[in-house]
Formats: C-alpha cells, structure tokens, sequence
C-alpha cells in the first residue's frame, strides 16, 4: 500500500520538481479554466431564449496597440450588441481583424442585417448564464435559419485549447529531461 502511494506522489512530483515543470504545468491549468468550459461544452447544456428584436447596433473602430518595442499595432473591431424584448440580457458579438484598412462585410455586420429585418431570433447560451446581464453566446437562429454556429464557436477556442495544452505537456516533458540529465 505504501509503495504504491509513493509511486504516486513521485509521479505527481513530476508537475513540479523545476521552474520549466512548473510553468507546463501552469499551462495546462490556464487552458483548462479558460477554454475547456467552452471546447468541451455539449450542447444539451445549451438554453435557447426565443424573442423579437428590441435594439440592435453594430460599431466598428480601428484600435491600435502599442508593442514593447513602440511600434504602433493597428486592427479593426467589429461589435454587435443587441438585446430581446422579452429577456433584459444585452447580447454582444465581438470580431476584429488584423487589416485595419478593411472595411468589407464581416460576420457581425451579416448577423446585425439579419436581426433588422428578422421576425423571431433564438438565441443560445448556457443554462446557467441566464442571470448574467452579458452571457455568452453559443448560437443564434433567425427567422428558422442558423446564422451563428455552435460548432464555429466551439471551434475558435479549440485551437488554443489544445496549442496551450501541448505546450503545457511539453514543457513538464522537457523539465523531466532536464532533471534526468542533472541526476546522471
């Protein structure tokens, strides 16, 4: 019994028996508390809110950064907010792009048109952020057809999901190598 428990507490050693074991294992923590909620969200936790359009606006702007180096980095932002009648949450929608001379149509400006004209809107957002006066959105339907995908959501944060956390993995790897190399 005791060995076992020792077997384990050593392996657990491992996520952070150095500083590069250490940030891995930060790492992976990091993603899962950012991007697993979303990434690995099925969608019967999904709830739909029916209604009719109360507002809707679209801003676009070009916002500039400045790096360490005091280069100026510029990008556009596209933001759409709109709200329901029937609930008092305000929904937003944020895009940008790196170019910012572009000034072409983008999914918000798309959504926004549609949500004009539209008669009924269903909205999708975790059954637990109903209270949360800004929840995120999942999906959004308009007039039957589905102009926000579940899937195109999911898939944004998957991408850093799993980047963050093979890095994470590679990190601890390389702090076992490390303190295989110093034991030797």
């Amino acid at each position: 019994m005791s060995y076992k428990l020792i077997l384990m507490l050593s392996k657990i050693k491992l996520l952070y028996q150095n500083r590069l074991s250490i940030i891995g294992t930060f790492t992976i923590l990091l993603s899962l508390y950012f991007f697993a909620p979303t990434v690995l969200l099925p969608k019967n936790f999904l709830m739909p809110l029916e209604g009719t359009v109360k507002s809707s606006n679209v801003t676009s702007g070009i916002i500039s950064n400045e790096k360490k180096s005091g280069r100026e980095i510029k990008s556009r932002q596209t933001t759409l907010t709109f709200s329901l009648n029937e609930f008092d949450n305000q929904f937003i929608l944020s895009e940008g792009s790196s170019n910012p001379l572009f000034n072409g149509y983008n999914e918000s400006d798309k959504i926004g048109s549609y949500l004009e004209s539209s008669k009924k809107v269903v909205v999708w957002i975790k059954k637990w952020d109903l209270n949360n006066l800004n929840p995120e959105i999942f999906q959004i339907d308009i007039d039957g057809k589905t102009e926000l995908k579940f899937e195109t959501v999911r898939s944004k944060n998957q991408t850093l999901f799993l980047c963050q956390l093979l890095l994470g993995v590679f990190f601890i790897y390389a702090g076992n190598m490390i303190e295989k190399a110093r034991k030797k």
